[in-house]
């Protein structure tokens, strides 16, 4: 019978509990005390210059503990505390007694966590912001991604203590604990600032941050396609059954070619987009082409293929959608569902090869066999990908480890493997395991230096697949009926973009113009108007522009060098301003002449 505390704790909301892992000793109650856990952060992996993004020196995005400390001097500097083991300890019970700290406690051995309830106050625990979690931390569900929410990482760095029954007895539990932690730290706190999305911005100023260069130029780019393409949710159980090889860019892939040949009538080919290129130069032409990544950068590798007809692009609203290397094409994401319809979207995070995964799920595909998807490389000092993508170089042997960046992160798979990675792959990883643990789907992995692995994961190096053939149910989605076209509707809203930036370009040029005394009036006001409009993101990812030369000139210098910053903003201002505005009126004529029954 389940102990009354523990069915209260999980009535309220307190105790979530997974899968039992091994227990070791008597399950005696557990004194403490809770000491520091001194294990190598998995934040000392990332580029130390991302720590600190805001122009004050003092005030870093994230914490580096060094050395041992105390719970006083932990809460000091973050809210965020993590006990591994159910102790009655001073330590616990110091940050239980302040309301403003989060305090999570992880406990493997439920005999232990009954001991430490019955002598625990249930008011202290139900103070909120407390919460507990018993068995494996990759057997939650829901799991614990989907749990600790971003707020969570928002209060603090998480800092961990644990008892010495922990350290002895449950030592690789309890590393799995802090790594799942932190890398969720990584992904809520962390990655955002060594994104695209702000990897430009550094240091950070308060202006408004909607559409980057990229999406925005790509919007512009894609507007006929948004009208004459469809979305995914039109490929919905489309190839039922069938299973699916997900093909990513890992070096594997290149030894594997001639497996996925032998099998392309036997499975749904889906390749990410940095795979077609060796793909296509193996005379392999994928049933699907995935693409995610919003950079520029990202759809390059179309401009070094020939077109391939034979496959689909399934592309996110703000990526580069190929041109004409593809003949069929279905989107997702959101962008003006008014003006564009509803597309649908994939879920995703971290790396293309889980909108692979997205993508298998919705076209109803029972099995996934994953190929070049190991997310890591053999060295330490960076990461390998096949040979003819774009990504590909020779990284060299270099030996040797430092346990923090420039290293890469050490992963340790369950084929006995040591891989190497980045944060974001490592976090991709785990996110994606998780999603697959919970999915139901079978799943295979083809390469034993993966660092996707987990429950509902296999490793086979080439899986025998059953005789099928999907030509058939594939040359189908070749006939799609296109969605409705309105460029009536649209053009309205090419004339009005023009306007925009075409004010803006004039404005620019405007401030161009003018002396020196007038532009650190005028320039300046414009300045403050255009941090209010996203153009100031825009243009800190346009070409070269070097937004710390920008901030150094226009707000740490003299008059004369702030002059010389903003004749520096403006000018690239407004020639991005003239670069949307051709892309613009290409889009115009492409509507006018779908407005005329012309299709492109």
């Amino acid at each position: 019978m389940e102990n009354s505390k523990i069915a209260a704790l999980v009535e309220l909301g307190i105790l979530c509990r997974g899968e039992d892992v091994s227990t070791h000793g008597n399950g005696a109650a557990d004194h403490g005390p809770h000491a520091f856990s001194r294990h190598n952060q998995v934040s000392l992996y990332e580029n130390p210059k991302y720590r600190f993004p805001f122009q004050n020196p003092e005030k870093p995005a994230y914490l580096h503990f060094d050395g041992e400390i105390t719970v006083g001097e932990a809460l000091d500097k973050t809210r965020f505390t993590v006990f591994l083991g159910s102790a009655d300890s001073e330590e616990l019970d110091r940050c239980l007694d302040k309301p403003d700290t989060i305090v999570l406690v992880f406990e493997p051995d439920d005999r232990v966590l009954v001991e430490y309830l019955d002598r625990a106050q249930l008011s202290r625990l139900n103070r909120g912001g407390v919460f507990f979690f018993t068995g494996a931390p990759y057997s939650f569900n829901p799991a614990l991604q989907e749990m600790l929410p971003k707020e969570l990482f928002e209060q603090g760095t998480p800092v961990f203590f644990q008892t010495e029954r922990i350290r002895e007895l449950y030592g690789k539990w309890a590393a799995k604990v802090i790594e799942y932690i932190e890398i969720l730290h990584y992904r809520h706190v962390i990655y955002p600032v060594g994104s695209q999305f702000f990897l430009r911005s550094i240091p950070f100023r308060p202006i408004k941050r909607d559409l980057m260069f990229d999406q925005q130029l790509h919007v512009y780019e894609n507007l006929i396609a948004y009208q004459t393409c469809q979305g995914v949710m039109h490929l919905e159980n489309a190839l039922k059954g069938f299973p699916a090889i997900l093909v990513a860019a890992g070096p594997d892939l290149n030894e594997k070619l001639e497996y996925i040949r032998a099998n392309r009538n036997r499975a749904v080919i889906i390749c990410v987009n940095n795979a077609v290129k060796p793909m296509v130069e193996a005379k392999i032409k994928p049933h699907f082409v995935v693409i995610n990544d919003a950079s520029t950068a990202s759809g390059e590798v179309f401009k070094n293929i020939p077109r391939i007809h034979e496959t689909i692009l399934v592309g996110h609203l703000f990526s580069d959608l190929g041109g004409d290397r593809f003949r069929q094409k279905y989107l997702f994401g959101d962008y003006l569902p008014v003006l564009f319809g509803d597309k649908g979207d994939l879920e995703l995070h971290g790396s293309v090869i889980s909108t692979a995964f997205s993508l298998a799920c919705l076209l109803g595909c029972d099995k996934c066999i994953f190929v070049g998807a190991q997310l890591s490389s053999p060295n330490p000092w960076g990461l390998d990908y096949a040979k003819g993508t774009m990504n590909f170089r020779d990284n060299g042997s270099l030996s040797g480890e430092t346990s923090r960046f420039p290293h890469l992160y050490p992963v340790h798979t369950e084929q006995g493997v040591t891989s190497y990675t980045t944060l974001n792959f490592r976090d991709a990883a785990l996110w994606l395991a998780e999603v697959i643990r919970l999915s139901g789907i079978e799943c295979i992995n083809t390469s034993k230096s993966s660092i996707l692995y987990g429950q509902g994961i296999r490793y086979e190096s080439e899986p025998e697949l059953p005789d099928a053939r999907v030509t058939r149910e594939v040359a189908d989605l070749f006939r799609t009926a296109p969605p409705e076209v309105r460029p009536d509707m649209v053009l309205p809203f090419i004339n009005n973009e023009k306007v925009n930036w075409s004010t803006v370009r004039n404005l620019s040029a405007g401030v161009l113009q003018e002396a020196d005394e007038v532009v650190l009036t005028r320039g300046f006001a414009a300045l403050l108007e255009f941090d209010k409009n996203n153009i100031s993101y825009l243009v800190e990812r346009y070409q070269s522009f070097d937004n710390r030369y920008f901030y150094g000139k226009v707000f740490l210098e003299d008059n004369v060098a702030r002059v010389e910053g903003l004749r520096y903003y403006f000018d690239h201002v407004r020639r991005m301003s003239d670069e949307f505005l051709m892309l613009l009126t290409r889009a115009e004529k492409g509507c006018r002449r779908l407005s005329r029954g012309v299709t492109p």
